[in-house]
């Protein structure tokens, strides 16, 4: 069956001397499920079983790993809180979630005190000297997850024992059985930099022990242990944000023998010439915590003539996932990604009516603009919201920002949309860096002649900053530029 407790015990039992390190010591699968089936005693001697939920704060460590299973296993939902959200969404998604048990780490005292349930140190929760089975079924709830907040409020998914382990197991399947840059084996040391509360680490919490790989969850991101993991060979194999992976580059460590699973934003160019020049492997994923996996990049016939240009821009659909563009939403073959999959949601968690329009006839509309590739990949070129039209044709901020951060000394760059009289809308960039208004426009300019962008897409006018706002997973928050810029 498709469910927490199946993929525990067949880790257990297939793969007992595999298992998972906080970055020191290492336990095996048995260990652990041992150490998940006691402190499922615990949580039952709490009261803690059927329909009840368990918040839980705290960075990726082998204990949330065994809370998890846990969890799960005694009938409950886990709901693994964004600690990285402004504190009154966190307030929020802990209250929507229904959860009346907040387990913390030590980082997370000052979360915990308004909190008005049962809040235990993660310290404290002691394992109990028996333990209980853990059992659940398919259709179970097992775990809420809530949107990164970038466009209002953040929104609850409540996946199923099934769903959330049939979309992990995608994207093991896609990495395993096919031929793809970030491609691992069960021979591989997996060391996810991906926190806990955005998928479950992208699913290596479920596949790692499905596959009986070596899993490494050390704590709090940190570029530099990573890297020196990677430099010794105790990871081999890592998930990371574009931010992230910049990060671990700039420790300087010989990462060679890393490969890189990435996405979540735009992988612009100067980036993949970075990771090659390191020597990394990659590619891109394409998903999200309201539909899980889509695609991962795989080396198609086409990609392989294309390249790494080729595998930053391009995903490729995991088996049995169904993808259209909306061309009324777009022109010449643009427009807004749909897509449905046996793991997708049936809605927003306990959505008000009216707001739970992307989900419809087994359809999610994702919000992104997208185009089908000959091979039958997909290239995601922007957020609908963040498209600018203008004279009635899009201008993909996405692409105009890769391409401006290619310029010299440019460290990060934003595009947004500003009201204009004549063409509806305008581009305005936002860039952090050492570079001239002068610099970047011949730095355009260069770009439009190689056909790389359209000359009419060249911003009206740049903003310089010290620092870009960035969401909880590392992306550009542009509705905070927006205010900030005043733009309309």
């Amino acid at each position: 069956m498709f469910t927490f407790p199946a993929t525990l015990d067949r880790a257990k039992t297939l793969f007992p001397d595999a298992g998972i390190s906080d970055g020191d010591t290492h336990q095996s699968y048995r260990e652990t499920a041992q150490n998940a089936e006691r402190l499922a005693t615990t949580l039952c001697d709490r009261g803690i079983g059927d329909g009840d939920v368990v918040a839980v704060a705290a960075w990726n460590t082998p204990r949330f790993f065994e809370l998890l299973y846990a969890v799960t296993g005694v009938g409950a939902t886990i709901y693994p809180v964004n600690v990285n959200l402004p504190p009154e969404q966190i307030a929020h998604t802990v209250e929507k979630s229904g959860a009346e048990t907040l387990v913390y780490g030590p980082d997370f005292a000052k979360l915990a005190a308004p909190f008005e349930g049962d809040a235990i140190p993660v310290d404290d929760l002691a394992m109990a000297d028996e333990p209980t089975e853990l059992d659940a079924d398919p259709d179970d709830p097992a775990v809420i997850l809530f949107t990164s907040g970038t466009t209002g409020m953040p929104k609850a998914v409540r996946y199923t024992h099934e769903k959330m382990v049939q979309g992990a197991l995608s994207i093991a399947h896609q990495l395993t059985e096919y031929d793809s840059p970030a491609s691992f084996s069960s021979e591989d040391t997996l060391f996810p930099g991906i926190p806990m509360y955005h998928l479950l680490s992208w699913g290596t919490t479920v596949y790692a022990p499905y596959l009986g790989a070596d899993l490494v969850l050390a704590g709090r991101f940190d570029p530099e242990q990573l890297a020196d993991a990677a430099a010794s060979g105790d990871a081999t194999w890592s998930c990371l944000v574009p931010t992230m992976a910049t990060q671990v580059l700039e420790t300087g460590r010989d990462v060679s023998e890393l490969t890189v699973l990435t996405g979540g934003s735009v992988v612009k160019r100067g980036l993949t010439d970075r990771l090659r020049e390191a020597g990394v492997s990659f590619a891109t994923i394409y998903g999200g915590t309201d539909m899980l996996n889509v695609g991962i990049t795989l080396w198609t016939e086409h990609a392989c003539e294309e390249g790494y240009e080729y595998v930053r821009r391009a995903t490729h659909p995991a088996p049995y996932v169904d993808v259209e563009i909306d061309e009324a939403t777009g022109q010449e073959g643009m427009g807004e990604i749909l897509v449905r999959s046996p793991w997708l949601p049936d809605g927003y968690f306990d959505a008000p009516a009216g707001e739970d329009d992307a989900f419809a006839d087994g359809w999610f509309r994702t919000g992104d603009l997208g185009r089908k590739l000959p091979d039958g990949g997909l290239t995601v070129l922007d957020r609908l919201t963040d498209a600018i039209k203008s004279g009635g044709e899009w201008i993909p901020t996405g692409v105009l920002e890769s391409v401006i951060s290619e310029a010299d000394a440019v460290e990060n760059a934003a595009v947004l949309a500003t009201d204009d009289e004549e063409w509806g809308e305008r581009p305005v960039a936002v860039v952090v860096g050492d570079v001239t208004e002068d610099g970047l426009d011949a730095h355009l300019t260069s770009a439009a002649e190689a056909g790389r962008i359209e000359s009419w897409w060249a911003p009206d006018d740049v903003t310089f900053v010290e620092e870009m706002p960035l969401t909880s997973t590392g992306k550009i928050q542009k509705s905070s530029l927006r205010d900030d810029l005043e733009l309309a």
